[in-house]
C-alpha cells in the first residue's frame, strides 16, 4: 500500500531517524560488546558479526517494504550461497546497493550474511552506519587507483585467510547515472569511437581487472554474477530524496545471469572487452524493458529454468523475520 503524498516527507524522516538510531545502538554498542567475550577467536567473531550486521540490515529492508511500499522482483539465475563470487551491476541510483539487500533476501536470506559491498569511502563517516559497514568488512574506495587496489588486495587476502566465501558487489561504472555522469560517458564513447549508451554508463575496467585477477590468484572466485537493475515506475536518485522528501521507487527489478569464472577471459584486454560487451547486452536489455509503455507490464525476459522471486509473494517465515527485526531492532 502506497502512503499519500502529503505524508511521505514525514515517512522519510521516520525512515532516516530509525536507521540512524538503530545503527547507533546496534553498531556501536552491540558490536563492541559482542567482541569482549570472544577475544582471540577471530573466526567466531567474524561469523557472529556477519549475522549481527545482517540482522540490522533487515531494519531498512523492512522499512522499505512495509513503510515505504517498495516491492522487489528478481528474475534469472540463482546466486549460490557458500560459493565465493564477484557481482557486477549497473549503478542507476545512489541507493541501488540497499535495494540489493532486499533482492538477496528474496533469493536466500543467508545471502545477506555473505554479501560484501565496495562503496565510496565517504560513507564510512556516516554516524553508526559507517562503523557498522566497516565492521561488516565492506570495501571502501577512495577513487585513487593505487589506494583502491590495496584495499581490494587486503579484503581478498582477509576473506581467503578466514575461509569465508563471500559474494562481493562491485559497480564497474564507478558512480550512479546522473545527467553529468551520462555526459561524461558520452564524451568517453565519442573519444574512443564507441556507440552511445542511453541506459547505462560505460564501465571502468581498471578496478574490475585488478579485483578479478586478485580473486583468481587466491582461488577465491567461482562465478561472476552479472546483475541488471531497473525501476519500472519511478526513479528515486538519492538518499536525500528518500529521507527528506519521503520518495521511494514503487518497484525495483533485478535480472541475474551467472557466468562461471572459466568463461571469463584471463587476458586483460580480452577481459576488458568481455565486461564492455556485457554492458552492451545490458543496454539492450534495459532498452527493451523501458520500451514497454505501461510500467505494469515492464519485466525482464524469463527463460526456461530461470527463477522468479517477488517480495509480495515471499515465504511467510521470511515475512515474520523482517517484522521481528523491526519490532526488536
Amino acid at each position: 500500500m502506497r502512503v499519500p503524498c502529503l505524508l511521505r516527507p514525514l515517512l522519510g524522516w521516520f525512515f532516516g531517524l530509525s536507521i540512524l538510531f538503530s545503527a547507533l545502538f546496534g553498531n556501536y554498542i552491540i558490536t563492541l560488546f559482542l567482541a569482549i567475550p570472544i577475544l582471540g577467536k577471530h573466526k567466531l567473531w567474524r561469523n557472529l558479526m556477519d549475522r549481527a550486521i545482517s540482522y540490522w540490515m533487515m531494519i531498512p529492508m523492512g522499512l522499505l517494504e512495509f513503510a515505504m511500499g517498495v516491492r522487489v522482483r528478481v528474475s534469472g539465475d540463482e546466486i549460490e550461497f557458500g560459493r565465493p563470487a564477484l557481482i557486477v551491476m549497473n549503478h542507476r541510483t545512489r541507493l541501488d546497493w540497499m535495494y540489493m539487500w532486499c533482492a538477496l533476501y528474496q533469493i536466500n536470506p543467508w545471502l545477506i550474511t555473505s554479501n560484501k559491498i565496495s562503496l565510496k569511502a565517504q560513507l564510512k563517516k556516516l554516524p553508526g552506519a559507517g562503523f557498522g559497514m566497516a565492521a561488516a568488512q565492506f570495501v571502501f574506495l577512495e577513487r585513487n587507483a593505487e589506494v583502491d587496489k590495496k584495499s581490494f588486495d587486503d579484503a581478498i587476502d582477509y576473506f581467503k585467510n578466514i575461509e569465508k566465501p563471500y559474494q562481493i558487489l562491485l559497480f564497474p561504472e564507478g558512480t550512479d547515472k546522473s545527467e553529468w555522469t551520462t555526459l561524461k560517458s558520452r564524451e568517453f564513447a565519442k573519444k574512443n569511437g564507441l556507440r552511445h549508451l542511453e541506459y547505462v554508463l560505460y564501465p571502468r575496467t581498471t578496478g574490475f581487472l585488478h579485483l578479478i585477477n586478485k580473486m583468481r590468484e587466491k582461488e577465491y572466485v567461482d562465478y561472476i554474477y552479472d546483475i541488471t537493475i531497473a525501476y519500472p515506475y519511478n526513479i528515486v536518485q538519492s538518499e536525500v530524496d528518500l529521507v527528506v522528501k519521503g520518495a521511494s521507487p514503487r518497484e525495483v527489478h533485478f535480472h541475474i545471469r551467472k557466468v562461471p569464472i572459466s568463461q571469463v577471459p584471463i587476458n586483460e584486454t580480452d577481459a576488458s572487452r568481455w565486461l564492455t560487451d556485457r554492458w552492451t547486452i545490458k543496454e539492450q536489455l534495459l532498452h527493451d524493458f523501458y520500451s514497454e509503455e505501461q510500467p505494469i507490464n515492464r519485466r525482464f525476459p524469463v527463460e526456461r529454468g530461470d527463477g522468479v522471486w517477488r517480495s509480495w509473494k515471499e515465504p511467510r517465515r521470511h515475512f515474520y523475520v523482517k517484522v521481528t527485526a523491526l519490532l526488536f531492532g
